[in-house]
């Protein structure tokens, strides 16, 4: 897992070697008036960020879809446009199921780190990334990879569609600094955050609009790695029911960068600390409440953007936290043997199912 953090920035600093591949995708999708991105666990969280930079960059409606909901209950053909399909190993059954259900209604897209995989060759176009698979269970670097590839990708529609981009543009040239930067400052935290917060009997990850997305993959990793109760939640949603079960010594997370969530994440932190618990905000604003317990800066990117660098430092959290309760981040808990059986049983494909 750290191998995997700590390559993020190198990764988004590599020659995209999928970029014509982008471009063609790109002319493909102007045949479709909408996006629907696909995925589960990570690559769904991933979808979701996209979705956003999709609509607001390239002004193209998009959709993110758990899978599973994609395959099972699909939209009438007439209501489907391009399927982007995402999956690091790419044999996640039901994103490879996504795909079927979206038979002919309009052009198919991968994004997965495995060619040849079974999605790469179910759909149209296929944007590999070339880091390969990771070996850790908890995986980190390709979530940061298919951002980048699917924020290219509406960077590749835009410029089709005649729309400026040039805020995008700057941040994908410069997503390995600001990556880097992330993980130095992140790496220097003397302030020690995963033994302050070591004892937290729960853990609430909240954001709103892309960093919803921040917020689900922080919430798994927190659990995959650390084996600690957490919890993603949008953060109006957070202020309608979640303070009724908060108890003090947990730790309330806020993803709260310079745009609409801001107000609303300021609201729930003083909320949160009221109740007893911990507050952490991650921000980029010159001022935000002076009543939260620790404080981390973000880089000066686009509210939309910001998915690209504000998981890193929660990442890290959640590495440093499996170690700090003497616990191994790469594995889930799979050397317990009835984990393992268990990850077995709920991962196995519909169609090995007796």
């Amino acid at each position: 897992m750290w191998d995997g953090i700590r390559a993020i920035p190198d990764a988004l600093r590599a020659e995209p070697a999928w970029l014509a591949e982008a471009e063609a995708a790109a002319g493909a999708m102007l045949t479709r008036p909408a996006v629907d991105l696909v995925g589960c666990g990570t690559s769904y969280f991933a979808a979701i960020a996209i979705a956003h930079v999709v609509n607001q960059v390239a002004g193209v409606p998009a959709r993110a879809h758990n899978a599973f909901e994609y395959a099972a209950y699909p939209p009438p053909p007439s209501g489907r446009g391009t399927l982007v399909a995402i999956s690091h190993t790419g044999t996640t059954p039901d994103v490879v199921a996504a795909v079927a259900a979206h038979g002919d209604a309009g052009p198919t897209l991968a994004l997965t780190d495995a060619a040849g995989s079974p999605l790469a060759q179910a759909c149209d176009h296929v944007l590999v990334e070339p880091g390969g698979l990771e070996p850790a269970l908890t995986k980190t670097r390709s979530y940061a990879t298919t951002l980048r590839r699917g924020y290219a990708l509406a960077l590749a529609l835009a410029r089709r569609l005649g729309r400026r981009a040039s805020a995008l543009e700057r941040a994908l040239d410069r997503a390995g600094e600001a990556a880097a930067a992330a993980l130095a400052a992140a790496e220097a935290d003397d302030s020690g955050a995963a033994a302050r917060f070591a004892s937290a009997p729960r853990v609430l990850v909240i954001g709103g609009g892309p960093e919803l997305a921040t917020a689900n993959e922080a919430a798994l990793k927190i659990t995959e790695a650390a084996s600690v109760h957490a919890v993603a939640l949008q953060v109006e949603e957070a202020a309608h029911g979640a303070w009724a079960s908060t108890r003090p010594g947990e730790l309330a997370i806020l993803l709260a960068p310079a745009g609409p969530t801001a107000a609303h994440a300021d609201r729930v932190a003083h909320g949160m600390r009221t109740l007893g618990a911990h507050t952490w905000m991650l921000t980029n604003r010159a001022a935000p409440p002076a009543e939260v317990d620790a404080l981390t800066r973000l880089p000066d990117l686009d509210e939309p953007l910001m998915p690209l660098v504000s998981v890193i430092p929660l990442q890290v959290f959640a590495y440093r936290l499996a170690l700090a309760r003497g616990l191994d981040p790469d594995t889930m808990g799979t050397d317990d043997p009835r984990r393992s059986q268990a990850r077995t049983i709920m991962r196995r494909s519909l169609a090995a199912r007796p």
